[in-house]
């Protein structure tokens, strides 16, 4: 193999490997209120346009108990596990667990945050809708 092609070929692979090592700082969503219209604002209607979103955008989504879902998210062998909080007035995505994501404690893979980014801003839109 040419020594060009060799150099090509080991950057190629150490930017893939740099690439797909990046951790951050993990993302919770902390009391983001909850916007609609009071005669729409009521915790069955809250919890099912959570758990549509979610479901929607590939989330498992199981109701634990009032005001509390837990979603979890496989994709390409890794999962990902958030706590939901609601009440009528806002609620919360925390982490819970993950694997394959490299999580230590404070840092979790870039993926993880955009999937919860993601999961934010369609219970954005779902709760919007109840206006």
């Amino acid at each position: 193999m040419p020594l060009k092609n060799f150099a090509i070929i080991t950057l190629v692979v150490c930017g893939v490997l740099l690439g797909c090592g990046k951790a951050d700082p993990i993302i919770n969503v902390k009391n983001s209120p909850i916007v609609a219209s009071p005669g729409n604002k009521n915790m069955r209607n809250i919890k099912r346009a959570i758990v549509l979103a979610g479901t929607r955008i590939g989330w498992q989504m199981q109701a634990t108990s009032p005001g509390h879902i837990v979603g979890t998210v496989f994709r390409g062998g890794h999962m990902a596990k958030v706590d939901i909080d609601y009440s009528t007035d806002k609620y919360s995505i925390n982490y819970k667990d993950s694997s394959n994501l490299g999580y230590n404690g404070e840092t979790i893979h870039n993926t993880y945050n955009r999937w919860v980014n993601d999961l934010h801003k369609h219970i954005r839109k779902g709760l919007a809708r109840l206006k």
